[in-house]
């Protein structure tokens, strides 16, 4: 999709050479600004196609081409369902226990400009095309929606969330504005906030009492599918120790019950299944987590300081990890605006939210 940057140079700016102007001002990188050169009046001065190497005078307009019309996501294919062995428009699940409903077929979008789609991903779908997975990923949903609009727009999403996990995944429109959003040093850089149902009873926290795991995460040599941490493999050996990826999560827990309880966690990195892991290695892994959950061979025992709700149910309606990427916010990438999303309650928590009682989150 087309997108542009515009700048009128101060009458109280001194003259300045038009690449500086653009690092300084605009917050353009030396490559951002290389690529911008190469396309069709990427880089104008007055209307002009200008050198960067030209001086910008008090009064001059400088515009930059972040983005060309006609880029869009051409390899991304229409969404297509799956059941059995067969395609149609309705559902698709490898994972008869995660189902996606046809009421995902349309995206449950959270927010949208220029620059930004952010959309509410539901429990068992995909968010980039893998594998099996090649054409009713999130992304290909997102490239429907693009075509349906008749807008040319190259599909980014800006992180990713597992297969079972719901909630808000970001979509740049624009290469500046994927490169500012991902960046660690960006001030632009996604937080999310997770809310999470963990198996076994937790103390309740004070408002500002956040609980800090600190345990680097490694592949399990065993089955790639699943993570490790690394203490749990004792690997001290120079092969592996590069592999090993430092891991960090704060947890505050809401709401608990003599079952499971109601956690809400933050994250300083972003480790492959990092939450289910170091959950499960405090002994509450989140509930309906096939892979982690059935580590836990003991149940918890009620904490005896822990405000333990009148709540007793056997059963849960965690058919998946019980996981939802609740709230993101981050500053606007060309904007003096700060955001903050919230995605609403899937299902699953509703129901369970209906045993703890209102006020629980």
């Amino acid at each position: 999709m087309e997108r542009y940057l515009e700048f009128r140079i101060n009458e109280q700016t001194a003259e300045i050479k038009i690449e500086a102007f653009l690092k300084k001002n605009a917050g353009l990188t030396k490559r951002q600004i290389s690529q911008a050169k190469f396309r069709l009046d990427g880089i104008t001065k007055n209307g002009i196609r200008c050198r960067v190497t030209e001086t910008a005078y008090p009064g001059d307009v400088i515009r930059v081409c972040l983005e060309e019309a006609q880029t869009a996501s051409a390899h991304l294919e229409n969404y297509n369902f799956k059941i059995g062995s067969k395609t149609q428009a309705g559902l698709h699940c490898d994972k008869a226990s995660i189902p996606v409903s046809e009421a995902s077929l349309s995206l449950d979008i959270v927010y949208e400009d220029t620059d930004i789609l952010a959309v509410n991903k539901p429990a068992g779908m995909v968010t980039h095309p893998t594998g099996i997975h090649y054409a009713d990923s999130l992304s290909n949903l997102v490239a429907d929606y693009f075509r349906e609009k008749n807008e040319s727009v190259c599909v980014r999403p800006v992180g990713r969330l597992d297969q079972e996990t719901s909630g808000i995944v970001i979509f740049a429109k624009n290469q500046v504005a994927a490169s500012r959003l991902q960046s660690v040093k960006s001030p632009c850089k996604i937080h999310k906030q997770y809310l999470a149902v963990v198996s076994g009873a937790l103390p309740v926290d004070a408002p500002d009492v956040w609980h800090t795991i600190n345990l680097p995460l490694i592949q399990d040599p065993a089955n790639h599918l699943k993570m490790k941490t690394a203490a749990d493999l004792s690997l001290h050996s120079s092969v592996l120790s590069g592999k090993i990826k430092t891991a960090v999560t704060h947890y505050h827990t809401l709401f608990t019950s003599q079952d499971w309880s109601l956690v809400t966690l933050k994250l300083d990195t972003g480790r492959t299944h990092q939450i289910r892991v170091h959950m499960s290695s405090t002994g509450h892994p989140l509930l309906g987590d096939s892979l982690y959950e059935k580590n836990i061979t003991e149940k918890q025992s009620p904490n005896k300081d822990a405000d333990i709700a009148p709540v007793s149910c056997l059963r849960h309606p965690f058919k998946r990890a019980a996981l939802h990427a609740w709230r993101v916010s981050f500053q606007h990438p060309f904007k003096d605006e700060f955001i903050s999303l919230e995605a609403p309650l899937p299902f699953d928590f509703r129901e369970l939210v209906s045993f703890f009682g209102p006020g629980s989150i």
